[in-house]
């Protein structure tokens, strides 16, 4: 988590250099996925449609394409669902990675209940093809304790989404795949003074999703 000063160099032209050194340096690694924090958030859209149209130039001349997801967060181009859906349309090849924490303490509101907002993450969701699993809240970008009741509603509308996520990617086949990583972090993400520890959270959040998720995808599977 980077909270200094805002680096020289803020253009789309900037971004694409670095972009592609960094891809150069883990292909030796041969990953099957890799998440990126793209963009400025100062940026226009314009500027930010004509950044994500190079990553994909970048992505296919290092023959990685498909294997790169940029992740929706605050302080880069996807920080609000506002910005991404405008950007999505432009560049509709973009697959993302669905950080939606950012997104409801950023709105500061659920974000599925009103029908404008359903429309537009449903127009969002065929693009995430990562999950970063974590429950946020209308003030916070991480809840200390997701199974909590007081944060029922926050936890319901996440995992409502996670599922349209999934049985988005389920239409692309049998051999289709999406990664999630019940990412909670320590401070300031995690709150001091909280029962457990933000490494708890994650591992019992994992074991609960991955137990959810499954569940979730054999329904679909039985449709």
């Amino acid at each position: 988590m980077y909270v200094g000063p805002r680096p020289a160099g803020t253009k789309a032209e900037h971004h694409l250099q670095n972009y592609r050194r960094l891809l150069e340096s883990v292909q030796q690694l041969n990953p099957s996925t890799i998440n990126f924090q793209s963009g400025e958030d100062l940026w226009d859209v314009e500027e930010s449609i004509k950044f994500y149209k190079g990553t994909l130039q970048i992505d296919s001349e290092l023959g990685i394409s498909g294997r790169v997801y940029h992740e929706t967060h605050r302080n880069r181009s996807l920080f609000t669902p506002y910005a991404t859906r405008r950007i999505l349309e432009a560049v509709p090849e973009l697959r993302i990675t669905a950080d939606f924490s950012h997104w409801m303490v950023g709105c500061e509101r659920v974000l599925d209940v009103s029908e404008g907002d359903k429309a537009m993450m449903d127009a969002i969701i065929p693009h995430v093809y990562h999950i970063h699993a974590r429950i946020g809240t209308t003030q916070a970008s991480q809840c200390p304790e997701p199974t909590n009741p007081v944060f029922k509603e926050e936890k319901e509308c996440f995992e409502r989404t996670w599922k349209s996520v999934i049985r988005s990617r389920a239409k692309d086949g049998a051999t289709t795949r999406i990664v999630f990583v019940p990412e909670y972090g320590p401070f300031p993400y995690h709150p001091i003074g909280s029962a457990k520890t933000h490494s708890q959270i994650a591992d019992e959040e994992g074991q609960r999703l991955q137990v959810l998720f499954n569940d979730f995808a054999a329904t679909l599977k039985d449709a």
